[in-house]
């Protein structure tokens, strides 16, 4: 830190301004001030499944589903930056690696991340174990159909297959599949950031019966072992691969389907079943944005970044507190804290 702040004339505070008593003036400024004057103007990519795209019935029609409101799109809208949104409904880690989703998506995800983008969001593994698929797909088998949404309702006469639970074979795959994909962005894009976010939860700790949740206890118990090995791949890839970890699966423990503040839409409701609402949506983008307003965050930012800042003194911001329970086991984490 102490190289990096004599080669930029930058050093982190938490005043807004302090004096200077002899030429240059510099400017003064927070870490959580300079993510802004960072990140403006550069170029972000977001790579990933629906749970990034965000669909909505309400969204205009896009072969991806991709929502306007999602979080790629409201974390672009607070810094200022360019986004590459090529986050595409149903996509795998192939999708994003290997092979074009068509017809829906006409080029692999990874072709949009080029050297000069700063920012990368991986969201991703899901359709891998047909996680929400099978939820969905039990839902159908439960639900009565005259208690759903004309658009549920319509999904569910087309047939759907529930799939076995995952194997750890299957959990393995996904995490190489994440870790080979934080490799290629960096290949790609040596000067960007790489943040991978996991999923929310559809099932709270104490989500056992409600309109919006079509399981049964057997299942519900069952989804439960899927979501926490998915999570669990997930952290391990972040990890290995070196990359930052939104743990998404912990932020939004509480709230479930069931809960009294969702963050994730019921089955069959009249919204995207089983996938985050617009509250889960923004709360993913706060903790995107918290993640690079952290100091060391920034420094690293700073470090990566070839856009001149005006000579500035900064000196190191007190870090948020964050309760013992939030804390994922990642090099650079995130846990809860105020919104933007």
């Amino acid at each position: 830190m102490a190289v990096l702040a004599a080669v930029l004339g930058v050093v982190i505070t938490s005043s807004s301004v302090i004096p200077q008593s002899s030429p240059p003036v510099r400017q003064v400024v927070s870490a959580a001030d300079l993510a802004p004057l960072i990140f403006a103007g550069q170029q972000y990519v977001a790579l990933g499944s629906s749970y990034a795209a965000g669909p909505e019935l309400t969204t205009p029609p896009n072969p991806c589903q991709r929502a306007r409101d999602n979080y790629p799109h409201q974390v672009a809208h607070a810094l200022g930056m360019r986004l590459a949104d090529v986050t595409c409904s149903g996509s795998r880690t192939a999708h994003i690696l290997r092979i074009p989703q068509r017809p829906l998506a006409a080029h692999r995800q990874i072709d949009a991340v080029t050297p000069d983008t700063r920012l990368v969001t991986i969201t991703t593994g899901g359709n891998d174990i047909g996680y929400i698929g099978r939820l969905l797909a039990l839902g159908c088998l439960n639900a009565t159909p005259g208690s759903l949404a004309p658009a549920t309702a319509a999904a569910c006469a087309r047939g759907r297959t529930v799939r076995p639970e995952p194997t750890a074979a299957g959990y393995t795959a996904v995490e190489r599949s994440i870790v080979a994909i934080i490799d290629a962005v960096r290949m790609r894009a040596p000067r960007a950031l790489v943040v991978v976010v996991d999923y929310l939860p559809v099932l709270g700790p104490h989500d056992r019966s409600c309109p919006g949740l079509a399981l049964t206890s057997a299942e519900a118990a069952a989804a439960r072992r899927v979501f926490d090995g998915l999570a669990a791949a997930t952290a391990r890839a972040a990890t290995n691969g070196g990359a930052n970890l939104i743990p998404a699966s912990r932020l939004g423990r509480m709230h479930g389907v069931c809960s009294a503040a969702p963050w994730i839409s019921g089955f069959g409701r009249g919204s995207a079943s089983y996938h985050p609402n617009l509250a889960g949506k923004t709360a993913l983008a706060d903790a995107v944005l918290r993640l690079l307003r952290q100091p060391a965050i920034t420094a690293k930012a700073l470090a990566l970044s070839t856009v001149p800042l005006p000579a500035t003194q900064l000196t190191p911001t007190p870090p948020t507190q964050t309760p013992p329970a939030q804390t994922p086991p990642t090099p650079t984490t995130i846990g809860p804290g105020p919104g933007r």
